[in-house]
């Protein structure tokens, strides 16, 4: 009972530093967006698009891998692993659910698993919301330059032209 406590107590704390460090890195992924859809980048132009598309999915990468090297160090730090190499493998076995098996927590310590792959799906749900509304934002966006026609169209300029002579 005394070591279920601290594991969960170890376990809590990891995870709230990893929703508070995902956290962080989806502000920072969200206002770098708000920035390029501010100053005209997305919009029509596929390639722009794509490379929207591909910052938010590397960024959000990262953040993930951020993730599991912080379980890994909790691993490391309770002395349940001994190489940062095999805490790395572990933690992210544990934390994309993958359960291969073949590295197995000690009866102390085995309540970090379950707890580290709550960690991981959540975030990996998150990061799926957070591709979609961007994605939903490029798809409205380039539909707003669509007519009722379905036909593409220049947008309007501020004088009220069509923009074309």
């Amino acid at each position: 009972m005394q070591f279920m406590l601290l594991t969960l107590l170890v376990g809590v704390g990891v995870l709230l530093a990893s929703l508070l460090s995902y956290g962080i890195a989806t502000a920072l992924i969200v206002d770098l967006l708000v920035r390029l859809i501010r100053s005209g980048y997305t919009g029509l132009v596929f390639w722009k698009n794509l490379a929207v598309m591909m910052v938010v999915a590397l960024a959000t990468a990262v953040a993930h891998l951020i993730q599991i090297a912080l379980w890994a160090v909790a691993l490391l730090m309770v002395g349940e692993i001994s190489t940062f190499e095999k805490a790395i493998y572990c933690s992210a076995e544990n934390y994309t659910a993958l359960g291969y098996g073949d590295i197995i927590l000690s009866e102390r310590w085995r309540l970090l698993g379950p707890l580290e792959a709550i960690n991981g799906l959540l975030l990996f749900g998150l990061s799926t919301a957070l591709m979609f509304t961007v994605m939903s934002h490029l798809i409205m966006s380039r539909l707003g330059h669509l007519g009722s026609a379905g036909v593409w169209h220049k947008p309007v300029s501020a004088s009220g032209g069509s923009g074309s002579k």
